[in-house]
């Protein structure tokens, strides 16, 4: 097979061309980005998406499958600049999907995300859950998904929890797992908001790149599939357990609970598990022992 991979040189995409080459899928990768985790068995174009000289990609290389992961993924950034946030996360994808079409490209797979949920009505969230909006970056992802849906394409969207591990950049839209690694590494004060009892679905992005290969090779199509690892994890319990794994000696530093965030946010991983035979399996301790290790290698 041929493997597209957009935003490939990035946290999740680097991780899943690895993951790719290593099951012998040819595999190429478009990201704007200089790549910082390159496999040498991947050919790589240095190009934005709303660049024209992508459509030569997609003639020169006869796609099976594009998983696209490239995207604007800052909150922050989306408020700021939403036509930054439209132009990256909507146009961008429609010319994929335009090339996909034009170019005969079987399927296309598509990171979206669980902001989609906004405030859950119910816990786990399941994929049946209304979609609504606190951002322009949850607007811009489900303009996506209808877009996909709509291509008469072959398609699986998944819509992800918190990724973490190895390779996340703890500068930017950071999660929170790299945020606090990188600072208790460093022996740094760090800030717990509100009683740190919120509570939020870490997956590891190892297995997030199993789901991404497992679905260029399934037959399933046409669902939208959370990944997740339907478990809660509270923020004061995550920085207990990166603390075991660190010579961090200072204890967090309080801070007013933030508006527009969340309580509560675990995502049902049922459907996926029984469309891809498969569901993240790393336990979280087992994850930040090796993401701790990462960065204790690198920063």
């Amino acid at each position: 097979m041929n493997v597209l991979i957009t935003g490939g040189a990035g946290f999740i995409g680097s991780h899943t061309a690895d993951k790719l080459i290593a099951a012998g899928i040819t595999t190429v990768v478009i990201d704007r980005a200089k790549p910082k985790y390159k496999n040498d068995q991947a050919v790589y174009y240095r190009l934005d998406l709303n660049d024209p000289e992508t459509e030569e990609v997609f003639r020169t290389h006869a796609f099976d499958c594009v998983i696209h992961l490239a995207a604007q993924a800052s909150v922050a950034v989306s408020v700021a600049d939403p036509i930054k946030d439209a132009s990256d996360n909507i146009m961008a994808s429609v010319r994929v999907i335009e090339y996909c079409k034009k170019y005969n490209v079987k399927k296309i797979i598509v990171s979206s995300s669980a902001a989609l949920y906004a405030v859950p009505q119910y816990l786990p969230v399941d994929e049946k859950h209304p979609v609504s909006f606190l951002s322009p970056y949850a607007i811009s992802k489900h303009t996506m998904e209808e877009y996909v849906k709509l291509s008469g394409l072959d398609y699986i969207i998944f819509r992800y929890a918190n990724v973490y591990g190895p390779r996340q950049d703890p500068h930017g839209e950071a999660g929170v797992v790299s945020i606090f690694i990188e600072k208790m590494i460093k022996n740094l004060p760090l800030e717990i908001h509100g009683d740190g009892e919120q509570t939020r679905d870490f997956v590891y992005v190892a297995d997030v790149a199993e789901m991404n290969c497992r679905a260029v090779l399934s037959p399933a199509s046409g669902v939208v599939l959370n990944v997740s690892t339907n478990t809660q994890t509270c923020v004061n319990d995550l920085f207990s357990a990166i603390k075991q794994n660190t010579d961090y000696t200072l204890a967090p530093n309080r801070a007013p609970s933030r508006a527009g965030d969340i309580k509560h946010s675990v995502l049902n991983n049922a459907l996926a598990a029984q469309a891809l035979d498969f569901s993240p399996k790393t336990a979280l301790a087992d994850g930040l022992k090796e993401t701790v290790e990462f960065f204790k290698r690198t920063y």
